[in-house]
């Protein structure tokens, strides 16, 4: 079920959430939780870096020392972390979510596999928790604006609850399916997609350059022919003006291929090319390149192709969105 903006609204009463918890401030988080600042709410947060709390303070959250604080807090808690092991520590370590006195919905926003949502949905319900599983994608840009896309996977009942603040978040909620790890299984396959194609998106320019082409000319015909994808127009906003500003670390992308292929073996499903695609994104961790912008692996390929694969810079002061 696909449902906009403009009919989150007609599902569920404002009013009848006015505390949120958001935990994990990076460039998603930080983005998502600073639109959750609203007159009729209460947003209280935490995060490992002082720095990314502060900014939410100075626009109006109410910062706390530990998960289970922000659970003692917020009715509804929505998390954004980098991996399985931050979220298990954030929701079941010795001051985490599951021993929180308020919170009854917990919104899991992170990319960390159908599997490990399954296992915390049944572990807090022991806890009288429930569970929403709902990944985002759209990057930091959309984040910002409140246009993300968000999968989400749960009760009717449960995704009602939570409808206020997801509203404040995307433009657009798909309801994959009521059992939480449906929409990660749903994230998965969006952003394998993203990967092997950023992958052969940048090969593919780094053939054409080296043949004598040039870089905007390439993409100008990739946009309105059949090779368009989003990881090119992604190529051609962020690498090709040699920008690498998109806003999501390679590691991201390489820690998500990772999942997908451990489940895709887990469900028998035999997935070579995201194999082969996978040593790219390996290669630029083994390079310590992981903390680099993910349009940054264009590089890796320029490298190995000797070639250089650059148009026109942007213009001073602007920033693609």
């Amino acid at each position: 079920m696909r449902m906009t903006r403009e009919n989150f609204w007609r599902h569920t009463n404002v009013s009848a959430i006015t505390h949120v918890g958001f935990l994990g401030l990076g460039n998603m988080g930080a983005a998502m939780a600073m639109r959750l600042i609203q007159p009729e709410s209460k947003v209280h947060v935490f995060d490992l870096n002082p720095a990314a709390v502060a900014q939410l303070v100075e626009a109006g959250a109410i910062a706390h020392t530990s998960p289970r604080s922000v659970a003692d807090s917020a009715d509804v808690v929505m998390a954004c972390l980098p991996s399985i092991d931050a979220c298990e520590a954030a929701i079941f370590g010795p001051e985490g979510v599951a021993a929180g006195k308020a919170v009854h919905t917990y919104v899991e926003m992170s990319t960390i596999g159908p599997t490990a949502v399954s296992s915390i949905a049944k572990r807090l319900a022991d806890n009288r928790i429930v569970t929403i599983d709902a990944p985002v994608s759209g990057g930091p840009s959309a984040a910002r604006a409140g246009t993300l896309s968000i999968m989400v996977a749960g009760s009717s009942d449960d995704i009602a609850r939570a409808m206020p603040w997801l509203g404040h978040i995307a433009k657009t909620l798909h309801k994959i399916g009521d059992r939480p790890g449906q929409a990660q299984a749903m994230k998965l396959v969006n952003n394998i997609m993203l990967a092997a194609n950023m992958a052969v998106a940048s090969e593919a320019l780094a053939m054409g350059a080296k043949a004598g082409l040039d870089a905007d000319a390439m993409i100008d015909v990739i946009k309105s022919s059949t090779g368009q994808s989003a990881a090119a127009d992604i190529l051609a906003r962020f690498a090709i003006p040699a920008a690498f500003d998109f806003g999501a670390h390679i590691s991201i992308v390489a820690k998500d291929v990772e999942l997908a292929i451990a489940e895709a073996r887990a469900l028998d499903v035999p997935v070579p090319v995201l194999d082969q695609a996978r040593s790219l994104w390996h290669a630029a961790l083994e390079q310590g390149r992981g903390g680099d912008d993910f349009t940054s692996i264009i590089k890796l390929v320029e490298a190995r192709s000797n070639v250089l694969v650059r148009g026109a810079p942007r213009p001073t002061g602007a920033k693609a969105s």
